[in-house]
């Protein structure tokens, strides 16, 4: 997936790679335009926890994870390319392929990308903290990276149950307890 869109303007985009405690490295491209430094400060430190947790409580050795914090233009444009629907959403996962296997220190799943714009208006549509419903789209896209998914009742059923699980772990309440999730993918 091609991270940095095309532009003749000056570029917006930062990189950053960040470390988390447990290993795991988050190569980050986050466009300022729309990213608030401050909202990022504030994220930075709760993304690494989470990727930690779901590490820890699913088996995972550390993981390097690319992600492009974008706007819904951008998100419109990867959705319409990657799943013909050009539309933003809020988190999509782009899979590598490359599971790792038992001598793999980091695995690199795949990369993700999140649209400001969308995970804010779901935030306050229902209600939530921008930081904890953040923290929930990540968790997912970790989860699809490695493999689960929510095609069918019974995959969904084992998805959410896993994401309320380890949202718990971070203190934040389950997300699928009476409101529509809405578009996480």
């Amino acid at each position: 997936m091609p991270l940095e869109p095309d532009s003749p303007e000056p570029d917006p985009f930062t990189s950053e790679q960040w470390q988390t405690d447990g290993g795991s490295r988050l190569d980050m491209i986050i466009d300022g335009r729309c990213w608030p430094s401050k909202t990022i400060d504030d994220v930075r430190a709760r993304l690494g926890r989470a990727t930690d947790v779901v590490c820890e409580s699913c088996g995972w050795p550390s993981l390097e994870v690319g992600a492009l914090l974008c706007d819904d233009v951008r998100m419109s444009e990867l959705n319409g390319q990657f799943r013909g629907k050009p539309t933003p959403t809020n988190v999509l996962s782009f899979p590598a392929g490359d599971e790792a296997g038992p001598d793999v220190e980091r695995a690199a799943p795949g990369e993700l990308a999140i649209a400001f714009e969308t995970v804010r208006d779901e935030a306050v549509r229902d209600g939530k903290p921008f930081g904890d419903h953040l923290v929930h789209l990540w968790i997912h896209g970790l989860l699809h990276l490695m493999g689960h998914d929510h095609e069918t009742d019974a995959e969904a059923e084992i998805m959410e149950g896993t994401e309320t699980r380890l949202l718990a772990m971070l203190g934040i309440s389950d997300p699928y307890s009476g409101v529509s999730e809405g578009t996480a993918s």
